[in-house]
């Protein structure tokens, strides 16, 4: 007899798409500027171009940019400082920090279609405990 199945669970965020006015602008700030690699790139279920990185971001073209439809997304991160500094020098807006947040040292970004975008460092013993779950 096998042992018992632990009940249903969401057990985290795995992946989010934001919709794009400019996918061209937005793969350049999500690829060049804060360190994302593209996973691939093909085609949406309804045709429109898709890109997908490792990080677990999908970018797709034809969004509306409504505000408050998304109030930020946040992803684990190295070297926030120099991210920061990677968008300032970019032309990019620093939306608060880099400081301590609630979670890590944080920095609030904006993305070429007005997403907010929170980037913490994790401690080591938090970046080693994420590893471990993603495998």
């Amino acid at each position: 007899m096998s042992p018992p199945s632990p009940p249903p669970a969401v057990s985290g965020v795995h992946h989010l798409l934001l919709e794009t006015r400019d996918l061209d602008a937005s793969v350049a700030f999500y690829v060049d500027v804060l360190g994302f690699t593209v996973r691939k790139r093909e085609a949406f279920r309804d045709g429109r171009p898709l890109v997908v990185t490792d990080q677990g971001l999908g970018l797709t073209a034809g969004g509306s940019a409504a505000p408050g439809v998304l109030q930020h997304v946040c992803f684990a991160a190295s070297g926030v400082d120099e991210i920061a500094a990677r968008v300032l020098a970019g032309g990019g807006e620093v939306v608060r920090g880099p400081g301590p947040g609630p979670y890590g040292h944080t920095v609030y970004v904006r993305d070429p279609d007005g997403h907010e975008i929170e980037l913490v460092e994790l401690d080591s013993h938090e970046q080693e405990t994420l590893l471990d779950e993603d495998h």
